[in-house]
């Protein structure tokens, strides 16, 4: 099975909390909030002068640091994602390097001891994975297809800025997560949701590297459209491990995982995944199958071209 790499995320906490405060994410700490709204606001205002695809600005930012580039590196390739030219990449890049770097100071200030701190909230995960891992991967494994299963990944733990966050970058085999000290939400525990992380970069994988000249709506959709399949996959693994207090995935358990991993969705979203998902156990097709049928279930346009493993 998958063969993780654990890494302390001491330089990446600060980006993280940077971009939680960005979006729009609620802190569980006020002060360090407070604290880094200045040079963010500062960042988030020469972003939208320069009329850049914030989102695409942060996501990169935050794959390209967590793979190991330097913040010049990563401040580099997240503002040409967004939509930079080339003539105001340098100066642009210069300026937000500046506030990147004050909120790094911040943080700093705020938590001194960050790695040793970090090194104590990495046991609970760890500990819970050691445990259930293997034994996760196996039954997903088991309902969608061997090859969805990454060899090996990286995973980057974070001080918590929200109490339970966390993603990943296919094209790395790189996931960051929160390393919270007790499961925020005790019905879906956050060793499932690395599981969700790892099978999100299985099958992002398989999916991706296809969009690869495709526009950028279109790799949304087609890492959402993932995204969505891996989450009835790792809940049935769960249910299967009794890792969990139900006897299958029902809507309710859909929606709660949802609210979790996800963040708010709409009702529909949760009614044609649950429904995806018991005419996929109904119907039993391959996995690569399934996932194009989930693919035109939900609104919008299709996006995903993905032939079936052997």
């Amino acid at each position: 099975m998958t063969r993780i790499r654990w890494e302390i995320g001491d330089k990446l906490s600060p980006l993280h909390a940077a971009r939680c405060w960005a979006t729009g994410a609620s802190g569980i700490d006020a002060a360090l909030a407070t604290k880094i709204a200045e040079p963010l606001a500062e960042l988030t205002k020469r972003l939208a002068a320069a009329e850049l695809d914030l989102e695409s600005f942060w996501s990169r930012l935050i794959a390209a640091s967590a793979s190991g580039s330097s913040d010049q590196d990563a401040c580099r390739t997240a503002l040409l994602a967004a939509g930079i030219g080339e003539l105001g990449l340098d100066a642009c890049a210069s300026a937000i390097l500046t506030c990147l770097a004050d909120a790094r100071l911040v943080y700093r200030e705020r938590f001194p001891k960050s790695t040793q701190q970090l090194s104590l909230r990495a046991r609970p995960i760890r500990e819970q994975w050691d445990g259930y891992g293997a034994g996760l991967l196996r039954r997903i494994a088991k309902k969608t297809h061997e090859s969805f299963i990454p060899k090996s990944a990286v995973c980057v733990l974070l001080s918590p800025y929200r109490g339970g966050d966390g993603d990943c970058d296919p094209a790395t085999s790189t996931l960051w997560i929160e390393a919270v000290l007790t499961n925020p939400v005790p019905s879906v525990p956050e060793v499932l949701r690395v599981t969700w992380l790892l099978t999100r970069i299985g099958m992002g994988a398989m999916v991706l590297p296809a969009q690869a000249a495709e526009e950028n709506e279109d790799r949304a959709r087609a890492s959402m459209v993932v995204a969505l399949a891996g989450l009835p996959v790792v809940l049935d693994a769960a249910c299967y491990l009794e890792l969990i207090p139900s006897p299958g995935v029902t809507a309710g358990l859909i929606d709660n995982a949802m609210q979790t991993w996800f963040g708010p969705m709409e009702a529909a979203v949760v009614e044609i995944l649950d429904k995806w998902w018991s005419q996929s156990e109904e119907l039993k097709p391959p996995f690569p199958i399934a996932l194009k049928a989930l693919d035109r279930m939900l609104p919008g346009k299709p996006s995903l071209q993905l032939g079936v493993p052997r």
